[in-house]
């Protein structure tokens, strides 16, 4: 008997070991099955998009993106035509000269506003004719006064670059030659030569006695002289250190037009060259009376 226990043993160990197994696979899975509807029984929080308000909380994936997009679409931005803080109209003129194509490529004030009384050159651009207008007084009728940059171009040659500020010169005023070099080159304010000696009446120098066009040290450009209330008095025009040209002097008064009344105009000449220190001396032309009347005229 102790002998057949003893070869049966080992058997009798496994079957207990198997039948121990079983049994806590099968409480495993109970707890298991317990604990699934357990799980089954928690309900998920749930709101409703009804129930949350305008203004709650949101996610954004790229909190930036707007503010980077916006600087974008401000770089993109073109410029725009603004000159000294004041807006102003593109414009262009088409013409020809000598067979060749000439444009010049503008900027305009939108509307009329009054360049400054003392500039000796005021510059327009006349949308009717489509073209640039120079005058020595200022009228609406002229057109819009030029304010902004300025290019000539001659054959797609860039011949002439500056600047106006209220239809007058002022800036850098650069004129080149067929080689693309630069042929002269003049600096201006307030349609003056930079240089330009200027006295005034007042010490807050808002009016003007006399201008005399200095450049690098020498006499070229219009001169002028006003009378205290800022009619004009003598006007002219100086090249390498002479006078040329016109100049004319002008009475106080004005006719029933409202035209300054001219007293005398004088003629610099030469025959053969007006900048030579022996020219011909000048010469009267007119010469009027406060009323109008001629009392000279040269033949």
């Amino acid at each position: 008997m102790n002998k057949l226990f003893f070869l049966l043993r080992p058997n009798f160990l496994f079957i207990i070991l198997f039948l121990s197994f079983s049994i806590n696979s099968f409480s495993q899975v109970i707890d298991d099955e317990d604990n699934e509807e357990v799980i089954k029984e928690k309900k998920p929080m749930v709101v409703e998009m009804d129930s949350l308000e305008e203004d709650g909380p949101t996610i954004e994936l790229n909190p930036g993106a707007p503010e980077e997009e916006a600087l974008i679409k401000k770089k993109k931005k073109k410029k725009k035509k603004v000159f000294w803080g004041i807006k102003t109209k593109r414009q262009y003129t088409r013409s020809l000269s000598k067979g060749k194509v000439v444009f010049e490529l503008f900027y305009s004030l939108p509307e009329y506003e009054k360049p400054d009384t003392y500039s000796p050159l005021k510059y327009y651009f006349n949308p009717e004719d489509k073209k640039i207008e120079r005058q020595t007084t200022s009228n609406p009728k002229y057109g819009l006064p030029l304010h902004g940059t300025y290019v000539k171009i001659v054959d797609k040659d860039t011949i002439t670059t500056g600047q106006f500020y209220k239809g007058t010169l002022t800036g850098r005023w650069v004129w080149y030659g067929k080689d693309k070099d630069i042929k002269d080159k003049k600096f201006y304010y307030m349609g003056f030569p930079k240089d330009a000696e200027i006295t005034y009446y007042d010490s807050k120098q808002n009016k003007v006695k006399e201008v005399i066009p200095y450049q690098l040290g020498e006499l070229n450009g219009i001169y002028q002289s006003f009378y205290e209330n800022g009619r004009k008095k003598m006007v002219g025009s100086y090249k390498y250190g002479y006078k040329i040209g016109d100049w004319t002097e002008y009475y106080d008064a004005v006719d029933k037009r409202g035209r300054q009344r001219k007293h005398r105009i004088t003629k610099y000449r030469n025959k053969n060259n007006v900048y030579r220190k022996d020219y011909s001396g000048p010469k009267i032309k007119y010469e009027w009376d406060e009323k109008g009347k001629v009392l000279r005229k040269s033949k």
